[in-house]
């Protein structure tokens, strides 16, 4: 248990947790959507985000002119270089690929244009990190839940895109934006050491867990709303989302910090369930 304990670590560190998360969030919205991708698009998909997250850490990292606080950041400055050379070759690779197979060439300007749009907006945020950090944890929350959906929506469209894929990509953003509101004030020690912006700019952090309790006990009346107004063929989506937000208001409460991170992140795992149903 101990050995796997460490590798999983090992994942958390390189943010491969979340890798494999947004992977099983594409399968979430492609079978909600009822299409099959292919392999390949859950490889680029992963090199993509794998990039985005390892780019703003290594970010991070440099911008910490001592020993950085969380052991995130300190394996980033530990290996800067090396992961710096890691991240141009994924990111050369993730072109050639979307480049060579024509099965991926249906996303590719959606997806660039995406990719462009979301780093623009991301290089505002650092610009004016003091007065707009508090956006950070919510404009994350969106390009994730939209990240991961793309595919799905535009393997479909332009054909009629049904509403209850709307309904669910907005109870996919409440909750990454809890997910990252919590990780937000579970980190707030390390990221006041550091000086790295996020919600707590903006309001103290009982105000900020008020907050949380608050979009979570929303984010849970707005999946049971639709959860009672969708067809059956979405209810098992909605009842993973709803597992989801309650599991994070689960660990949220427990409070002991021990491994929460890791829980929380992995939890996006459960989608996978979707494989075998």
């Amino acid at each position: 248990m101990n050995f796997l304990t460490s590798i999983w670590r090992v994942l958390n560190l390189l943010s491969l947790d979340v890798v494999f998360g947004a992977m099983a969030g594409m399968l979430f919205f492609a079978d909600l959507l009822d299409v099959s991708l292919p392999f390949v698009l859950y490889v680029v998909l992963g090199m993509a985000v794998w990039g985005i997250y390892t780019l703003d850490h290594l970010i991070d990292a440099k911008r910490i002119v001592h020993l950085a606080s969380s052991d995130r950041h300190r394996f980033h400055q530990k290996h800067f270089v090396s992961l710096c050379i890691i991240l141009a070759i994924v990111v050369l690779s993730g072109f050639g690929l979307m480049i060579c197979f024509e099965s991926l060439h249906f996303i590719f300007f959606p997806g660039v244009i995406f990719a462009g749009g979301m780093v623009l907006w991301m290089g505002f945020l650092q610009f004016f990190e003091k007065k707009l950090a508090w956006l950070k944890e919510i404009s994350t929350a969106v390009f994730y839940a939209i990240g991961i959906s793309l595919a799905p929506f535009f393997s479909v469209f332009p054909n009629e895109v049904p509403v209850e894929f709307f309904l669910i990509l907005i109870a996919y953003i409440l909750l990454a934006g809890i997910n990252l509101f919590m990780l937000s004030y579970i980190d707030e020690k390390s990221d006041a050491q550091d000086k790295l912006g996020s919600a707590l700019l903006l309001m103290s952090k009982i105000v900020l867990r008020r907050f949380i309790l608050l979009l979570s006990m929303g984010a849970i009346i707005y999946l049971v709303g639709v959860f009672i107004l969708v067809p059956s063929y979405y209810r098992i989506h909605v009842s993973v989302l709803l597992l989801l937000v309650l599991f994070h208001v689960f660990e949220f409460n427990r409070e002991n910090g021990q491994n929460i991170r890791e829980r929380l992140e992995a939890s996006f795992l459960l989608p996978l369930v979707l494989l075998v149903l």
